[in-house]
């Protein structure tokens, strides 16, 4: 005799993975092979040490390779490195072309001493 009652089970199915934005903490698509990537509304925010706003673009149709540009006058940027409200970031192409980018790992020790600096009286 079947039984009525359907049971949960601790299959993969059954729970969907999340992960947020390490810049807003905006829930963004889940992705197995870049867990910390930045959404795209943040990488609308991108910009160098100075504050200027870079964009970065495929070199090719096909998605492949990028570059960076600075918004304003579309010059050049040199550089893989850039700042989202803040975060230290860094772009890469992604495995099946386009472009991808990610917080730096930062150590515990570094966590602290930026949070103490924060804190202290100016």
């Amino acid at each position: 005799m079947p039984m009525s009652k359907k049971y949960k089970t601790n299959h993969a199915k059954e729970h969907k993975k999340q992960q947020h934005c390490p810049c807003c903490n905006r829930y963004i698509k889940h992705n197995e092979r870049y867990p910390d990537y930045v959404c795209s509304k943040c990488v609308l925010l991108a910009t160098d040490k100075s504050g200027n706003s870079i964009t970065f673009v495929n070199i090719t149709e096909s998605g492949q390779g990028y570059q960076g540009k600075y918004s304003a006058d579309g010059k050049l940027y040199r550089g893989n490195n850039c700042y989202i409200k803040g975060v230290k970031c860094f772009v890469d192409e992604a495995y099946f072309g386009g472009i991808v980018i990610r917080p730096f790992k930062r150590s515990r020790k570094t966590i602290i001493n930026e949070l103490a600096d924060e804190l202290k009286p100016a």
